[in-house]
């Protein structure tokens, strides 16, 4: 069946970017050790914040080019100018992230963090993700990934266990120079001299290209307005502690939505090579039932995952209790998002991006209405909760729609 198809492409993918996840997970029990509860927390926000600019940069270029080039991006002509485009988004991005940081950071914790990570935003280790994956180039993907995984190991290993840190602006730029050898890699496999020279029809191209990927972009960015929200909605309504401990589980569930976008990935690859449009209910409810089956320490075992993860964490029983409740409800989303996930893959796939912005614009609008006044009527505790709001919004609407459509069968 279709489903286990898109299952294996979706693991491999995943397989090859939690090499890096899983180095990055150990990271982060060094940094929360060094930083303690509360400045975690704030490294939160900081790393949430980067997340959100490092999607502006992408500005739905990676999905796009997916959906409509395929393996014709890594060659001739097109390759130079998309690869020029992804260049050009990039430095408007770092750009825009500067002058955030000034005019909305300059009082936090994590400025000069903010303004680290903006010039990081240059030197990705995953820019060349979208050249490996669209030209099926899975080996020099894995090497780019271990690449950086030793690199990273290397790098944060003395930053944090020899050097000591133990503030936010030195974690950052530790964190730059780990990203230099993969993106090195990138620029050795898919860099020429002649993606420097701009010409009449490389403008024409970034013209059109900005104008098809508008709803890509308002989608990527409105998907901002989902999990994340409710690391924000802690920082305001919430004590520092209860940030700290929220941002425990929330890295885990952002984590695993990040593997979920492969599987997105996956399914598209699969259906550019299928012209059904009919979605099967048993491939949905496999699918989910595979992440359920996956994600299960995080719902049944929130405390032993917690500890087990993030072993070093300064962990005392409040704070353990917190990020457990928070763990176990935010799992949630990760069932929310499988049900949906052939849903998404298929309007991407048909090229319904009006359809697809509206949703997601939408489901994030009502989510952010939902933590914005929930978290004023309710306690701190709720908020896990509220978050949920668009995942569930969205996830209804969808099957709405497919239902209607009467585009769902057994």
């Amino acid at each position: 069946m279709q489903v286990f198809k898109n299952i294996k492409i979706g693991v491999f993918i995943s397989l090859v970017n939690i090499l890096i996840q899983g180095v990055s997970v150990l990271v982060q029990n060094i940094i929360a050790n060094n930083l303690g509860i509360v400045n975690f927390g704030y490294f939160g926000i900081l790393q949430s914040d980067y997340t959100i600019f490092c999607a502006l940069a992408d500005f739905g270029m990676a999905t796009l080019i997916l959906a409509y080039f395929g393996k014709r991006a890594t060659e001739g002509r097109l390759f130079r100018n998309v690869l020029q485009l992804r260049l050009l988004t990039t430095a408007i991005a770092a750009s825009a992230m500067v002058i955030f940081a000034i005019v909305a950071r300059h009082d936090h914790p994590a400025f000069w963090g903010e303004l680290i990570l903006a010039f990081g935003l240059l030197f990705q280790h995953a820019f060349f993700d979208w050249y490996f994956i669209c030209g099926n180039f899975w080996k020099k993907l894995l090497i780019s990934k271990i690449l950086h995984t030793v690199s990273y190991t290397a790098i944060m290993g003395i930053a944090l266990c020899v050097l000591r840190f133990d503030s936010i602006a030195p974690i950052a730029l530790s964190m730059v120079l780990a990203a230099l050898p993969a993106f090195g890699f990138g620029v050795r496999q898919a860099f020429t001299p002649a993606v420097l020279s701009i010409g009449r029809h490389a403008r024409r191209f970034f013209a059109l290209m900005f104008k098809s990927a508008v709803p890509y972009a308002i989608a990527s960015i409105a998907s901002f307005a989902y999990l994340p929200v409710g690391l924000y909605t802690a920082s305001h309504a919430a004590t520092p502690e209860f940030l700290g401990s929220y941002n425990f589980a929330h890295k885990l569930i952002i984590l695993a939505s990040g593997l979920m976008v492969h599987f997105i990935s996956s399914s598209l690859i699969s259906l550019h090579q299928t012209d059904s449009r009919t979605l099967h209910l048993r491939d949905i409810g496999i699918f989910t039932l595979f992440i359920a089956a996956v994600s299960t320490p995080f719902s049944v075992f929130p405390e032993w995952t917690l500890k087990i993860i993030f072993f070093a964490a300064p962990w005392t029983s409040d704070v353990l209790y917190t990020s457990s409740l928070c763990l176990r409800i935010l799992t949630c989303s990760l069932i929310l998002q499988a049900i949906r996930m052939n849903m998404i893959s298929t309007l991407l796939k048909e090229r319904r991006m009006a359809l697809y912005c509206t949703l997601i614009a939408l489901g994030g609008i009502f989510n952010i209405g939902v933590c914005y006044y929930g978290s004023g009527m309710f306690a701190p505790e709720c908020i896990p909760a509220l978050t949920l709001a668009g995942d569930v919004f969205l996830t209804v609407a969808l099957a709405f729609y497919f239902t209607l459509k009467r585009r769902i069968r057994w």
